[in-house]
């Protein structure tokens, strides 16, 4: 070849060979995405709001003015009044009614309406009275926090929230007001301010599942709605608003507008099955347990029976309120009771527990994996399975925890009957407020314990769950798999 072949010539097109280092793969690693610990856009702003409220309640508790005892009440008697109150459990160590004066009694119903209506829902309603926006960090909370898959319509779900929890509230109020007042003229004497203390009181705990009261023995009788057993129509109104609070907004909207099961949102079907499930065995667990029992509702009447069934299947899954003394149920009845307080009721709602649609999103998982297949598939869509995995941890971490602190409780006061002490815990951690009648009898180390049980219950599913959706981490490469043996 002549050299001088190579040589460039007018008109030729020049070809750029790049160098090896312009063509090599470049490797990009991107940050996984995780949710800080710390800070007001995390999710464990939820338990720093909540604490602070708590605390603020208990030093209100603390003043001379909220005692009807001369002095200060007892620090640890005030915290745990707060907690109960704040957590809408409805746990007490002391008669509200006896022991707290009408300033007493009202920051306990303002710390069970600011517990009930949420923190972080609350926050973000008053960001939205004064004219702001929610930034984008507060919205994924308040979205996980209220249980809602969309982002842009957080504010009008928010305000329409708060409206739907006060207008319910305020008509508890007035139907218990007006049948109290006018129909059982059961407040006969009593001032016109002070039945309407009462009918407000109750219509706010009842919405709340609080389970808290402060009727007067003298003239209702008994502990709880004891009472009320054989008033039906009170009873049907406390149920109304212990349904409603536990369900929420959300599930309500949904059906509202879709009007067909077929086109409702996959997790309102679930909810929807699963609670007419939960009610079902419910009232069949309590009506085989307590039929015959002549200590609880053997001795009723059959409409009372009945009626006694159908309120603790709604009230002792999640408000603690009840018309039979607990302490001399059945141990068939507790144990039923227990697997329903700690399942609870629907996400983003008043009610505790690891929540209807945790354990709906499990029993599915289970059957599907039992019928061989390897994607969570029902009513034509699919569960993610990260949602699945959440699922599973939220409800063995619970279980672990709860077990944990009975064993704990049970410990720091022996002196009680285990089966009490179990039913304790589960009650606290469910935040229920289902009582045997042992809450005045814990010293004070079980007392602490049962708070931070009560705290814990209320605020650990909702955090854990969104601490576990903030931190995806994408693995970049697959490890090779093994057989483990199980079973």
């Amino acid at each position: 070849m002549d050299p001088q072949d190579n040589r460039t010539r007018i008109g030729d097109q020049v070809v750029r060979v790049p160098r090896q280092a312009a063509t090599a793969p470049v490797d990009m690693s991107v940050a996984p995405r995780t949710i800080s610990v710390r800070g007001l856009t995390s999710p464990m702003s939820l338990i720093y709001g909540f604490f602070i409220i708590d605390l603020i309640g208990a030093s209100l508790l603390m003043l001379p003015i909220s005692s009807k005892a001369p002095g200060a009440a007892n620090i640890l008697t005030c915290l745990f009044t707060a907690t109960t109150s704040v957590t809408v459990t409805g746990l007490v160590t002391v008669d509200t009614l006896e022991h707290w004066t009408l300033f007493g009694q009202a920051v306990i119903l303002s710390l069970i309406f600011i517990g009930g209506l949420g923190f972080m829902t609350g926050a973000a309603f008053l960001i939205i009275l004064v004219g702001q926006e929610l930034r984008l960090q507060n919205r994924l909370i308040v979205r996980e926090g209220l249980g809602w898959g969309q982002l842009g319509d957080i504010t009008t779900l928010v305000r329409k929230i708060v409206v739907f929890a006060v207008a319910i509230q305020f008509i508890g109020f007035i139907v218990l007001w007006i049948y109290w007042t006018f129909v059982r003229n059961l407040w006969e004497g009593f001032d016109l301010w002070h039945t309407v203390w009462l009918a407000l009181f109750h219509g706010i705990s009842g919405f709340n599942n609080a389970g808290i009261e402060v009727l007067p023995n003298d003239v209702v009788g008994g502990d709880s709605l004891q009472g009320f057993a054989s008033d039906y129509f009170t009873l049907f109104v406390f149920a109304a608003l212990i349904f409603v609070g536990s369900t929420g907004y959300v599930l309500w909207s949904d059906v509202w507008q879709k009007k067909s099961f077929r086109m409702l949102r996959l997790e309102s079907k679930l909810i929807l099955i699963g609670l007419a499930g939960l009610l079902l065995v419910g009232f069949a667990t309590y009506a085989v347990g307590e039929w015959s029992n002549p200590a609880t509702s053997g001795g009723n009447s059959i409409v009372q029976k009945i009626s006694d069934a159908a309120f603790h299947t709604v009230s002792g899954r999640t408000a603690g309120f009840s018309v039979i003394d607990y302490g001399q149920a059945t141990s068939a009845t507790d144990i039923a009771t227990e697997v329903l307080m700690f399942i609870g009721g629907v996400s983003g709602t008043v009610a505790g527990g690891i929540k209807v649609n945790t354990f709906m999103v499990m029993l599915v998982a289970a059957i599907v994996t039992m019928s061989g297949q390897n994607n969570t598939y029902i009513f034509g869509s699919r569960i993610r399975p990260s949602t699945v995995q959440r699922a599973l941890v939220l409800g063995g971490v619970s279980a672990a925890i709860v077990v944990g602190m009975a064993y704990i409780a049970f410990q720091l006061q022996s002196d009680l009957p285990f089966r009490d002490v179990f039913f304790q815990v589960i009650s606290a951690a469910g935040t229920v407020g289902l009582d045997t009648g042992i809450t005045s009898q814990l010293n004070g180390p079980a007392q602490a314990l049962v708070i931070f049980a009560m705290f814990l219950g209320r605020f650990g599913p909702l955090t854990l769950a969104l601490l576990m959706a903030g931190r995806q981490v994408e693995q970049r490469y697959a490890l090779p798999s093994e057989e483990v043996r199980i079973g």
